[in-house]
């Protein structure tokens, strides 16, 4: 009787596809955060404040990468080390990153608001993880603005991820950190 060998040989093969998928790791939807803070209504406050750049020798904007929503809400801390009221979230689609990869923040369809004197760069930008310290990514001031100050770059930011927060389709939106009812507005 050969069935009990056939079996096993079908058995052994199935396993050795899966062996192979799970060693190639297979990319997975990706998302990375920013912690900010709202107002007492739950609206994201779109200020240089909660889109702080600064960094050297290259200023960069910050993100991080959870696992999950819930992990980002529970972990997540803003610039001055408190819990996230709330947390803009950026999908950064189907990857398995390594260090040094990048991915495309918005789109060229997007416009935004921002003070011609801020020197505002258009979208999309770029956002690269570096992994320093773990699960850090950054958009550096030069994707943002042709200008060399911090704050015009805060602002541009502010103001780049607010329209991409109330634009459907970007991959970018707000989510509950300790506030129960976080939203872009």
């Amino acid at each position: 009787m050969q069935f009990p060998k056939l079996h096993s040989g079908i058995h052994a093969a199935k396993l050795a596809i899966v062996a192979i998928f799970v060693a190639i790791g297979p990319a997975h939807a990706y998302s990375v955060y920013r912690a900010v803070d709202a107002d007492p209504s739950g609206v994201v406050v779109w200020t240089k404040v909660n889109f702080g750049v600064s960094g050297k020798p290259i200023s960069t904007l910050s993100f991080f990468h959870y696992a999950s929503d819930e992990e980002a809400a529970k972990n997540a801390k803003t610039g001055k080390g408190l819990p996230a009221q709330c947390l803009v979230k950026v999908d950064l689609g189907e990857i398995d990153p390594s260090k040094g990869d990048e991915a495309q923040v918005g789109n060229a369809d997007v416009k935004f608001e921002a003070a011609s004197t801020d020197l505002p760069k258009p979208f999309p930008w770029t956002i690269v993880f570096d992994d320093n310290p773990p699960g850090h990514w950054s958009i550096a001031r030069a994707e943002m603005t042709s200008s060399s100050s911090n704050t015009a770059a805060s602002r541009v930011a502010a103001a780049g991820f607010k329209a991409l927060a109330i634009t459907a389709d970007t991959g970018v939106t707000v989510i509950n950190g300790t506030l129960n009812n976080c939203r872009a507005q």
